[in-house]
């Protein structure tokens, strides 16, 4: 036989043989220490082996006169029935066994058993097709295996805590049949022991992200619910409710959020190509195929105020990507102008010749003063074309920079906007409506 392997058997066993004088310890809390060792066993398995040899050895040594009975004893109680019920027969005596120091016999088959059913319960609450486990200890229990492999210079071992996540989930997959996804899970379950090995299970499912656009197709709808100081709402309908009622509702989720390439004002409707978003659906109890979603969607959207498609999942990444997007894409804008003292075909010519890739510097509107901050930007505007309806009024399309303030592109703001219509034309202009037909991608 190899002298290597019989030199490594060899010192397995005398470092098991020290420890277990001192310290009691489970199949399982023992096999640990030796984890590199044994390829294709658990460590229940690999401490049993141990135990096993440990316990011909006692009766070679009997057998030899060389056996120390007191020594025997302390061995016999802290390695447990294997070499107890060695001892007893040797020597005639019952002992008692003590419990492991570590785990105090509770890592067992069963309890992983009861905490795998528990997780597997919420699981399929919540529709989870796939899972990482995450487990939380106890300081005691991580200070007294610490104590042993420093004590004993140990470098071959594995943590409670990795072998109590990878025996779970192997038994959360039997029981339940749900895989594991180290990468990108479902859902993270998060078990949490103490000293007494009493554990709580907690899931935390991820949420779900879908990319879709929206189109507004009436007036005074915002994108979120606005509340009055009275507690009332401002508006009857947001894009955030449409949204979350038809999402709620397919998924049993806890919460639904919009996270939309910018937005148009609550009185402007959002027409043309329409506005991308990403849906987040948070706490998910269910999940269906997206085709079917997109027909859940198109159904629940017909001939309703606010217009949704949907074209895929996503990931939270791209939200600040689309967040972003929105900043820097052009638009074209249609906004319907009030003259009061009239406007004249040539003079509409001369502002379209005016705004042609013409640079704005507009200061944070006064409207919106109270909630951002007064800051100074530059956009461009690209080229307007106007059409006069009546002697009063005309209609514009402003091709131009995203975050581009429209509204005071065209009456100036009391000259926070440089330049804006109202200043070309010379007279008192004011934007009547305002639709967003155009959002580049």
């Amino acid at each position: 036989m190899n002298l290597d392997f019989l030199e490594i058997v060899g010192k397995i066993l005398d470092k098991s043989e020290k420890i277990l004088s001192e310290y009691p310890l489970c199949n399982s809390c023992l096999g640990r220490i030796f984890a590199k060792y044994g390829l294709g066993l658990s460590n229940y398995e690999r401490g049993l082996a141990i135990k096993t040899l440990l316990s011909i050895k006692l009766h070679i040594e009997y057998t030899r006169g060389l056996l120390n009975k007191e020594h025997a004893y302390k061995l016999a109680v802290n390695a447990g029935e294997e070499v107890a019920s060695t001892y007893r027969k040797l020597y005639g005596e019952n002992i008692e066994v003590n419990e492991c120091y570590i785990c105090r016999n509770k890592l067992t088959k069963d309890f992983i058993r009861e905490v795998a059913e528990k997780a597997c319960e919420l699981l399929k609450n919540h529709d989870a097709e796939s899972f990482l486990v995450g487990i939380t200890l106890d300081k005691d229990i991580v200070e007294k295996e610490l104590e042993i492999l420093v004590k004993y210079g140990l470098e071959s071992s594995e943590s409670i805590k990795r072998e109590l996540k990878r025996e779970i989930g192997k038994a959360i997959t039997s029981i339940c049949g749900i895989p594991p996804d180290f990468t990108k899970p479902s859902a993270v379950l998060m078990i949490e022991l103490n000293n007494d090995f009493k554990y709580g299970t907690k899931i935390q499912v991820n949420p779900l992200f879908y990319s879709g656009i929206y189109w507004k197709l009436g007036r005074n709808i915002s994108h979120v619910p606005w509340y009055t100081k009275t507690g009332s709402k401002k508006y009857p309908l947001s894009i955030q409710e449409a949204v979350e009622k038809v999402f709620g509702s397919v998924f049993n989720a806890d919460e639904v959020v919009i996270h939309a390439a910018g937005r148009e004002d609550v009185d402007a409707r959002m027409l043309g190509s329409g506005r991308p978003l990403i849906i987040e659906v948070k706490s998910p109890r269910k999940r269906i195929d997206l085709n079917e979603l997109k027909n859940i969607v198109e159904n629940s959207f017909k001939n309703t105020p606010v217009v949704l498609s949907i074209s895929s999942s996503t990931t939270r990444g791209n939200i600040a990507r689309i967040k972003e997007h929105s900043k820097r894409k052009r638009k074209i804008y249609r906004v319907t102008v009030y003259v009061s003292d009239g406007v004249k075909a040539e003079e509409l010519k001369t502002l379209d010749e005016y705004f042609v890739n013409r640079e704005i510097t507009q200061r944070t509107p006064t409207r919106i003063l109270r909630r951002k901050k007064d800051l100074e930007r530059k956009r461009k505007v690209y080229m307007v074309k106007s059409a006069k309806i009546s002697n009063n009024v005309f209609e514009a399309l402003v091709y131009c920079d995203g975050g581009l303030y429209v509204k005071e592109l065209v009456h100036c703001d009391n000259g926070r906007t440089t330049p804006c219509f109202a200043g070309i034309l010379g007279k008192k202009a004011i934007p009547v409506e305002l639709d967003v037909l155009y959002v580049e991608e």
